[in-house]
């Protein structure tokens, strides 16, 4: 056991297991709920999923230096959790966080369906402004999940709108990004709900993974992305001017220093953040969680939830994050009344 990096809640050093690290690398040392079925085929290693032959490579090389995580954890990580994060991708077009070397390398984000995708995993042609389109794959099952993963994608960025209607988002989020303590996020995100119980709407929080939080709000896919950030924007400009000491809404990293920002240009077309039950490129693996509102007023930290420790939660609770994409919610009124108070 050795002192590692510091615990972003104490700021003392945690104290953690590297014996996976100093060890000849192995495919698998996460501890997950399923292995992974993987054979060795040659060079490479081949998971049948879904009717098709996934083919797998360099699960032995380690991603997460510290902990020893490989590719192969990421891969199984993602085998364990397609059946939660699937639903949650599914026709979405999918921009990818690559790090093919892991933390410790470069990484680099790809929208276009790179040339070795097989045919069996679904595009989407989303028009750019140049009027050509960019050619999106979809994750749609596990085995698209898994080839996605085989990339070296760590992270999944799915958009915010479903294909065939990119234009109408079936959500809109409140992106709470903090430059001080954790604590203050957990007190906005509360803000955030006490805004919208009064508008009759139903939010549903997640942890980022990394520093802050989201804030969900599932709406049927009827309204533009102006309105949905033109919304986000008036709430939180009213959150502002309730409790200016701890929120900022300045585009200036260096004048948030010590408060929360509410991003609110986060919803978009085009933008895209790190999915729900994603895994993140951060110490321990974490992994964006949905939380529930109780967690969230007796206090948590996203370091709470990683590819090892976040399956008792998902034996109790399930998928928290359901609702998001199955309760979709009419905003008009709501739209207009908020819109109507800001002028």
């Amino acid at each position: 056991m050795e002192t590692g990096y510091p615990d972003p809640r104490t700021g003392n050093p945690r104290t953690m297991h590297r014996r996976r690290a100093r060890r000849a690398p192995r495919p698998f040392t996460a501890r997950l709920p399923e292995p992974l079925p993987a054979e060795r085929s040659g060079d490479a290693w081949v998971v049948e999923s879904d009717g098709h032959q996934v083919r797998l490579t360099n699960l032995d090389r380690v991603l997460w230096p510290e902990e020893g995580y490989t590719k192969g954890d990421l891969l199984a990580y993602y085998w364990n959790a397609a059946r939660l994060i699937v639903p949650h991708l599914r026709r979405r077009p999918l921009t990818m966080r690559r790090m093919p070397e892991g933390l410790a390398g470069p990484f680099f984000f790809e929208k276009a369906a790179p040339r070795e995708t097989p045919p069996w995993v679904r595009r989407c042609d989303v028009p750019r402004s140049d009027g050509r389109d960019i050619p999106f794959l979809t994750v749609d099952d596990r085995a698209s999940l898994l080839f996605a993963a085989n990339l070296g994608c760590i992270e999944m960025h799915p958009l915010h709108a479903r294909c065939g209607r990119v234009d109408t988002p079936d959500y809109l989020f409140f992106d709470l990004d903090p430059f001080g303590p954790f604590e203050d996020v957990l007190a906005v995100a509360l803000h955030v709900r006490a805004a919208l119980v009064p508008l009759g709407l139903e939010a549903y929080p997640k942890t980022s993974g990394a520093t802050g939080m989201q804030i969900f709000v599932p709406i049927e896919p009827r309204w533009s992305f102006d309105d949905t950030r033109a919304f986000v924007e008036a709430i939180g400009r009213m959150i502002l001017a309730a409790d200016p000491g701890r929120v900022t809404m300045r585009w200036r990293v260096s004048e948030r220093t010590g408060k929360v920002f509410i991003d609110h240009n986060m919803n978009r077309a085009g933008a895209n953040i790190a999915a729900v039950y994603s895994v993140r490129p951060e110490p321990q693996a974490t992994v964006s969680t949905p939380v529930t509102w109780g967690e969230v007023e007796r206090g948590l930290h996203p370091s709470d939830f990683t590819i090892e420790s976040i399956w008792k939660r998902i034996d109790r609770y399930g998928d928290l994050f359901g609702p998001v994409r199955e309760q979709p919610q009419d905003i008009g009124p709501a739209l207009v009344s908020v819109l109507a108070a800001a002028r």
